[in-house]
């Protein structure tokens, strides 16, 4: 049986959509292939493999240090941009993350006499450049299949989400030589959406397969969303970034509208699911009181932010600063739970044509159009007639990770 090496960054204990979607893949594929899925984890685990028919976890820690923990005491006081600046000076310097992946699989396979061979693939995702390095010096190694997968364009296409200008810059300048040495060497190369595939150099991109994101149909119990006759619950899923801050149109429009209905918060609610910690988000909702109307959840399992969504009434998002090719795993997510949508400022990109496309819900362009949209939303909710948009079995299908991973599938076959 052939074997595929599967890399992520992140661990299981940050609760990321990276690592989910990851895990998920690897799952997906041990059913044809015997899967290595090996991940760095910051947290010591006590037990080293995990092994599920042909799936083989591989978890490996993280060797703490000085510079670790100075990451680790950023990222905690709410100093992202800090951090990230101090990944990309130690890179500058050492030529490898902090967090190096590539260092622990290397100590993994002196001590486990694990050799990979020309007939593996090698299968690595970015965000983290230094995964891409890993599964280029495996391949150089040992001769092995290699898959570059974006979940973001890399140095070739908007600023990253947690970077700030300079970081970008530094990052493209830097990075740019490396990157397309990973892409020439790479023998599939496979990204989320067409708006990030158009960001590649030309010379790659006719070759650059699209694999959606999607949600994870084997984890929603499709017969558990309901209506909550109680509170119209607004909700919002997953981590919010101080550039969907920017832009506050929607709190001033959720403030306007509690106070020109007099609404009361027993029976409004806006919740952020699996966000976790937000400094910035908390600062926004105290600006404009909304605190007892709002609910902040730590990251958790999947399972368990599913759990919090089937009685949502409407879905909502943030969209990224003036970034118009992002499409979130959210998205499909909100799509499959069939509760409306609501982008309250447009971002005239992918999130408003995926809207639109499957008339999911509302795009709006002002304070008094959210306004009157909540209120007319509020008055069906109570007056027993809850907006639920149909979706066959078809779309809920095409729309789940699962179909995009058959996809997936068949192009590694051909390797």
């Amino acid at each position: 049986m052939k074997r595929i090496f599967v890399f992520s960054y992140h661990g299981k204990e940050t609760y990321q959509t990276g690592f989910n979607r990851l895990q998920s893949i690897a799952e997906s594929l041990s059913a044809s292939y015997e899967v290595h899925f090996v991940y760095g984890n910051r947290n010591k685990l006590e037990r080293p493999i995990k092994i599920k028919g042909n799936l083989v976890e591989i978890p490996l820690n993280y060797t703490a240090g000085f510079f670790h923990n100075i990451y680790k005491n950023l990222i905690e006081s709410g100093r992202r941009i800090m951090a990230k600046l101090l990944l990309v000076g130690y890179y500058f310097f050492t030529g490898r993350e902090i967090f190096d992946l590539g260092k622990e699989f290397n100590k993994y396979k002196k001590k486990t006499n694990i050799d990979l061979t020309d007939e593996d693939i090698v299968f690595v995702s970015f965000p983290s450049i230094a995964i891409h390095n890993l599964g280029y010096a495996l391949k150089q190694e040992f001769g092995c299949k290699l898959v570059l997968d974006y979940r973001d364009p890399g140095v070739f296409g908007y600023q990253l989400i947690e970077d700030n200008k300079i970081l970008s810059v530094l990052r493209k300048f830097f990075l740019k030589r490396i990157e397309n040495r990973n892409m020439r060497s790479a023998d599939l190369i496979v990204t989320i959406s067409d708006s990030i595939r158009d960001f590649f150099p030309e010379k790659y991109r006719d070759t650059v397969q699209v694999i959606r994101n999607g949600y994870d149909i084997e984890k929603i119990n499709f017969n558990l969303i309901r209506h909550h006759p109680i509170t119209f619950k607004l909700v919002y899923l997953g981590s919010v970034y101080n550039d969907q801050l920017n832009d506050t149109t929607l709190f001033k429009a959720v403030r306007k509208f509690i106070d020109k209905y007099a609404i009361q918060p027993q029976y409004f609610q806006i919740r952020f699911v699996g966000t976790g910690e937000a400094p910035r988000l908390d600062d926004v909702i105290k600006h404009y009181n909304l605190d007892p109307y709002t609910y902040v959840t730590a990251k958790m399992p999947i399972e368990q932010v599913y759990s919090e969504l089937y009685s949502a009434a409407m879905f909502f998002h943030l969209k990224y600063g003036s970034r118009k090719e992002i499409i979130t795993t959210k998205q499909y997510e909100y799509l499959a739970f069939k509760k409306p949508i609501l982008l309250p400022v447009n971002d005239h990109g992918d999130l408003e044509q995926s809207i639109k496309k499957y008339n999911a819900g509302f795009v709006c362009d002002s304070e008094d159009e959210i306004v009157d949209l909540l209120k007319n939303m509020l008055d069906n909710h109570f007056n027993g007639k809850p907006c639920l948009v149909h979706r066959t079995e078809n779309e809920l299908y095409e729309l789940s990770r699962k179909f995009q991973e058959e996809k997936l599938k068949a192009l590694i076959d051909q390797l």
